[in-house]
């Protein structure tokens, strides 16, 4: 019995030798693991194309094992939520409401916040230009300019002559300083209303940002043309052309907005600068001290006011002084009318700078 015993348990050692020397005889698993490891090791990179396929990030632990030799890949990113997406409320079923008469009248009302939400509503079943661009003026109205401007540049994304949209860009842009967009949006309200005074003033302030003077003068002599009582455009004009050193020019306009509504400091302070370039220096003292009275707050005409002071004749004291009191009285309100109505839809003039040009 044991003599059976001993043969067997030899048989059994030698099978196991012959096994680990003979790789055709190894356990079916390890060869499959092996040939996997060749086959993805050499997926690793794309033979027709050259590129790596994407590794295993960096730092990342993996246990050895057929399932974790497969390359990860990153999964797709997912799409960014559209404007449309953002900004539309759902309405309940079986909403009825004409939001969009809603809002309009809200906005009339100044309820803005309520506005900006029927309006939103109203995306669910009607984001046409029209409603993009009512969207974005309620925003604006609201002070939420990050909201707002996307909006309206939907708006001439769908219709690029949607005139409100257009007017509403330019002057945002224009209150930024922007001068490129101002002008790109300018030039678009001129293209649909070339012969609207507000649209050729918006225009020329864009240019003027922009530092093009001249063709910001030929904007500003047609506002000036249309709207001969507009103290805003003549301003402008005398401030362009003070840029150019065309000081009789600028004296010229400026000194029509003396017999013009509304006068306030800085045209005064304009038409000082260029009285003095001129050597007009007392009626340059007197415009800047005028200047200053009709704004106390503008130091910079207190300032030309003081400078010009001091150098001052007793003659050109007196002189003035007597231009001072014109000034203060409006006797230069006697100079024959220039216009017969107001000037409407006239944007907020351009800023001079510090020395009043």
């Amino acid at each position: 019995m044991k003599r059976a015993c001993c043969v067997a348990l030899s048989l059994l050692c030698a099978v196991v030798a012959a096994c680990v020397d003979d790789p055709a005889a190894q356990p079916k698993a390890a060869v499959v693991t092996e040939k996997t490891r060749q086959r993805v090791e050499q997926q690793n990179f794309r033979i027709d194309a050259g590129v790596p396929l994407p590794r295993p990030r960096e730092g990342e632990t993996r246990s050895v094992g057929f399932t974790d030799l497969t390359p990860v890949l990153d999964p797709p990113s997912a799409e960014p939520p559209s404007l449309l997406d953002r900004e539309a409320i759902a309405l309940d079923d079986g909403d009825l409401v004409d939001h969009k008469a809603f809002a309009l009248q809200l906005l009339q009302q100044g309820e803005q916040a309520s506005a900006i939400v029927e309006l939103r509503k109203t995306l669910s079943v009607d984001s046409s230009a029209e409603t993009w661009a009512a969207l974005g003026d309620a925003y604006l109205r609201a002070g939420d300019v990050e909201r707002g401007v996307p909006c309206l540049l939907e708006a001439v994304s769908l219709d690029v002559d949607h005139l409100p949209a257009r007017r509403l860009l330019t002057r945002h842009y224009l209150s930024q300083n922007d001068a490129t967009r101002a002008r790109a949006h300018a030039e678009e309200w001129v293209r649909l209303q070339p012969q609207n005074p507000a649209s050729r003033q918006a225009l020329g302030r864009a240019l003027s940002q922009a530092g093009m003077w001249k063709e910001a003068i030929d904007q500003f002599a047609l506002v000036v043309d249309a709207q001969p009582d507009n103290a805003y455009a003549f301003n402008n004009l005398g401030f362009a052309a003070l840029q150019l050193g065309d000081n009789e020019r600028a004296v010229h306009s400026l000194e029509r907005v003396l017999s013009l509504k509304p006068q306030q400091g800085y045209m005064l302070n304009n038409l000082g600068v260029g009285y003095e370039r001129l050597g007009r220096t007392a009626e340059a003292h007197a415009a800047f001290a005028r200047a200053a009275e009709l704004s106390p707050r503008y130091g910079q005409a207190a300032l030309n006011r003081d400078r010009v002071q001091q150098g001052l004749s007793h003659a050109q004291r007196v002189v003035s002084a007597d231009t001072l009191l014109k000034l203060r009285d409006g006797l230069f309100d006697d100079v024959p009318p220039l216009g017969t109505g107001p000037a409407d839809g006239v944007d907020v003039p351009a800023v001079p700078t510090v020395d009043g040009e």
